[in-house]
Order: structure tokens, then C-alpha cells, then sequence
């Protein structure tokens, strides 16, 4: 009896509204703590740099790891924006894969501050190499549920709005695939170029985002 009411409540599905609306205000948070992790130079370093210009020049990786992160964020976003055009009920299983990609995007501003403080201690040090790679792998965990979200709601089309082909099954399914492919690889190549790690997620971000 309890399993087969447990089972009926699995099943049931709402609308996407609240969904979207909870994914949104979580995307919002986290891009907007990125810019903390951008230091003001206050006025006695910029009178031992010698002009605000000259003080705000070594914090470029700052901005360089701010820039990565807002993009891919800013990416994540517009896909989701996307998706939830496409897929118009949601069910419990959804929801939880859902919570699943927003926990990994919340999380993005830690490993932000990692490497822009890392890359400002020297863009070469062990501990660069190692927070781009950190950085890499979370990039890689917040394209993973993407994969999962697709499996299922393949297994769940009265969740979509709409008849989908087979060969646009694969499309939806693949694309999340082969970013965790370049994601994985650019977290490895954080472990020996961290500057360059960095700008291939940038570019990896401009490429979604087309």
C-alpha cells in the first residue's frame, strides 16, 4: 500500500514555473558573487604602484577567472532557459537533477576565488596549476546532470511539449556528452598551463553559448 502510494506521488508532475523561477534566482546569486573575488586596490597600494592604472594591472587574472566564470554561468543559464522551453512538466526525478545542476553552479564562485588568488601568488605555482584543474573538474560535474536530465525525460516524454525525433534524442544527449569531454581535458591541461586552461574556458563558453 505505502509503496504503491509512494509510487503515485514519484509520478506525479507540475508545471515548470516554480522551477525555473527558484534556477533563476540560484544562477543570479552566483553570478553575482564572482565580482567579491575582485579586489579594490585601496590608496596605499596604489601609491606604491604608482597610479591606480599600474595597481590594477597585476589583478588581471582576477578578472580573467571572473570572465570565465560569468561566461559559463551565463551559458549554463541560457541552456536552462532553453530547456525548460522545451520540457513544460517537471516530476520528482527531474527535480532532483535539477537541484543537482544548480548545486554545482552555486558552488562555481569557490573554485573562481581559488584561482584568481592562486594566479595572483604566481600563474605558474603548483597550487595555480592545481585550482585550475579544481576548476576544471567542477565546470566538468555541472555539465554532468545535463546528461542525466535528457536520459530521463527520454524515458518521460509526456514531460516534453512536444513529439521528439529520435535523431534530435541524440543531439539533446550528446552535446551535454561532449562537454564533459572538454571539460575534463581542460581540466587537465589546468594541471600544466592554468592561464591557458582559463582561456579555453572562455572559449568553451563563447562555443555553447552559439
Amino acid at each position: 500500500m505505502f509503496a504503491g502510494l509512494a509510487s503515485a506521488r514519484d509520478l506525479r508532475v507540475t508545471g515548470t514555473g516554480r522551477v525555473e523561477a527558484f534556477s533563476d534566482g540560484v544562477f543570479a546569486i552566483a553570478i553575482t558573487l564572482l565580482v567579491l573575488e575582485i579586489h579594490v586596490p585601496d590608496t596605499a597600494e596604489i601609491r606604491a604602484a604608482g597610479g591606480l592604472v599600474r595597481a590594477l594591472l597585476p589583478l588581471w587574472p582576477a578578472f580573467l577567472s571572473y570572465l570565465a566564470s560569468f561566461l559559463t554561468i551565463g551559458v549554463i543559464w541560457l541552456n536552462h532557459h532553453r530547456v525548460f522551453t522545451v520540457i513544460v512538466k517537471v516530476d520528482r526525478t527531474l527535480n532532483w537533477w535539477n537541484l543537482m545542476l544548480l548545486l554545482t553552479v552555486a558552488f562555481i564562485p569557490f573554485p573562481n576565488a581559488l584561482v584568481a588568488q592562486t594566479l595572483l601568488e604566481g600563474v605558474q605555482s603548483a597550487d595555480a596549476r592545481a585550482a585550475a584543474a579544481i576548476y576544471g573538474v567542477v565546470f566538468t560535474l555541472a555539465t554532468m546532470p545535463w546528461v542525466f536530465i535528457w536520459l530521463h525525460v527520454r524515458r518521460h516524454p509526456e514531460l516534453m511539449g512536444h513529439h521528439v525525433a529520435a535523431a534530435q534524442w541524440r543531439i539533446y544527449i550528446l552535446r551535454p556528452v561532449i562537454g564533459l569531454a572538454i571539460f575534463a581535458a581542460a581540466a587537465l591541461l589546468g594541471l600544466f598551463l592554468p592561464v591557458a586552461a582559463l582561456l579555453l574556458y572562455i572559449g568553451l563558453a563563447v562555443f555553447f553559448a552559439l
